[in-house]
């Protein structure tokens, strides 16, 4: 870990030695920089009855089997719910500047989930500063939020005619995935975003579908 992000994290998390912001993971590249607003277990969707994977979701697999990770997530949830604005973009500017690559993504909650309408305003303010400063877009998905108030956000909805989202994002069993016909409008993700950026930067507005994992 580079010497500006031990010394902001020391300042800002006090006793936390681990990685507040990981670059990619197995399938999305590290050029993105994935940020999770809660943990899976805290996750306000699942808590609402609105997650429509609970029961096969990998993040929350991933904290049952690692409890580093876990820990991890609960503490930058702690974090990012009580810091300002400004602490919070100062310490992923660090993560991006230092990054091992150049990063042209944000992805938020690869675990987890916003927790309230201010949280969406919130973040679409950290999201337009760093378009407007280097040039990263920000993107994410959630169900029952108005994400017409955040206009920096590109949103993958896993309900149709969700406010302010792109387009729907489907998640179907294998079986379904591998034999269905697709028609105008639709696109099966190939469910590796090192060589796809459907969801993140493209202007498709109709449905994709992700294989369940």
């Amino acid at each position: 870990m580079k010497k500006k992000i031990k010394v902001l994290q020391c300042k800002y998390l006090e006793g936390f030695g681990g990685i507040a912001f990981s670059y990619g993971n197995t399938k999305i590249p590290r050029s993105t920089l994935i940020v999770n607003l809660t943990s899976a277990e805290h996750c306000p969707s699942r808590a609402l009855g609105l997650c429509k994977v609970e029961d096969v979701c990998y993040a929350l697999k991933c904290e049952r089997i690692y409890p580093n990770y876990k820990h991890k997530n609960l503490v930058m949830e702690h974090w990012l719910n009580t810091a300002s604005t400004q602490d919070i973009v100062t310490l992923m500017a660090a993560y991006i500047d230092n990054a091992p690559e150049r990063i042209d993504l944000i992805r938020l909650d690869e675990a987890g989930d916003f927790t309230c309408q201010n949280q969406v305003r919130q973040w679409d303010r950290i999201a337009q500063y760093f378009w407007e400063s280097r040039g990263i877009r920000t993107y994410t998905a959630r169900v029952d939020l108005d994400f017409r108030e955040a206009p920096n956000i590109m949103v993958n909805g896993s309900l149709p005619n969700i406010p302010g989202a792109a387009r729907e994002y489907k998640c179907v069993p294998s079986i379904v995935f591998d034999n269905m016909e697709l028609s105008k409008g639709e696109f099966k993700c190939p469910g590796n975003c090192k060589s796809c950026n459907m969801c993140a930067k493209s202007n498709f507005g109709g449905t994709i579908y992700c294989r369940q994992h």
